[in-house]
């Protein structure tokens, strides 16, 4: 096993609204690797943690976290399948400020962003909020071999429902996800998959759909750039391509706006960008 860190950078704008960036740091280490009596029978069991801050340019939003998580995966098989189980810890603090526009922000204004998330964890537009601790756990079922890898899981954040305010009059809703992704080797030098998303938390729902091609430049796999095309429902198309270089791999995402919806209407501007280096 290999250690794998990450980092990512998106940033969201609203002309003459408002404009903000998120950060976020992360690192995956391999805690134990127990191998079996049978050859390529083995289990896993990884830490993460991460770090994530987002600010916005008035500085009317402030959001940042702390998370470690932890993971165990169990073959089923010696086919290359198994079952995988975490669970992880987060330290937040939101602040959403009350000097836009008398704190006031259009009904469903950002909801799949990081605005949307601090309004939720502060819902009363306080313009302060305590530090809390919530939890989040999730299952999972993967397969991996030469030609094929799919991954089917669900997962949920938040269900300690912690209160997000001094006066304890809000408490934070849970966070239920499903994720299932396939793909497929086509020939020696290109595959194509897909990938969905789906998330509900406090009546706000996030699905995610996706397709990718990619093609290898050797047959190593160690060099290749992957295209894609993803729909947020109700929110954007966004097409992405990402480039692996031997153990680097750098992603970026745009976000092109669908009609009829508020963020076309308010003009909105974002783009993310990643990066993962495994060492």
């Amino acid at each position: 096993m290999t250690t794998k860190t990450y980092v990512g950078f998106r940033t969201v704008n609203y002309p003459e609204i408002i404009s903000y960036s998120s950060r976020v740091i992360a690192i995956e280490i391999p805690l134990e690797l127990s191998n079996q009596d049978v050859a390529d029978f083995t289990r896993y069991f990884n830490i993460a943690v991460a770090i994530s801050s987002t600010s916005s340019t008035d500085r009317s939003l402030a959001a940042s976290y702390a998370s470690m998580a932890l993971s165990y995966a169990l073959p089923l098989d010696r086919n290359g399948t198994y079952i995988s189980a975490g669970f992880n810890a987060n330290y937040s603090f939101n602040n959403v400020g009350t000097t836009i526009y008398g704190g006031y922000y259009p009904e469903g204004f950002d909801k799949q962003d990081a605005l949307g998330a601090a309004i939720v964890a502060d819902p009363f537009l306080s313009g302060y909020n305590f530090g809390y601790f919530s939890s989040g756990a999730g299952i999972s079922v993967f397969h991996t071999d030469e030609n094929t890898q799919w991954y089917a899981g669900v997962s949920t954040k938040n269900f300690n429902h912690p209160y997000t305010e001094w006066n304890r009059a809000a408490r934070l809703g849970s966070n239920n996800s499903l994720q299932v992704g396939y793909t497929t080797r086509l020939n020696e030098v290109a595959s194509i998959g897909g990938y969905a998303n789906l998330s509900r938390h406090d009546g706000v729902h996030e699905d995610f759909i996706g397709a990718t091609y990619t093609h290898n430049f050797s047959d190593s796999s160690k060099y290749k750039v992957t295209g894609g095309i993803g729909l947020r429902l109700g929110d954007a198309i966004v097409p992405n391509v990402a480039v692996t270089f031997k153990n680097i791999l750098v992603s970026f995402f745009y976000d092109l706006n669908l009609p009829n919806t508020s963020y076309k209407m308010y003009h909105r501007k974002s783009y993310s960008f990643s990066l993962r280096v495994i060492l």
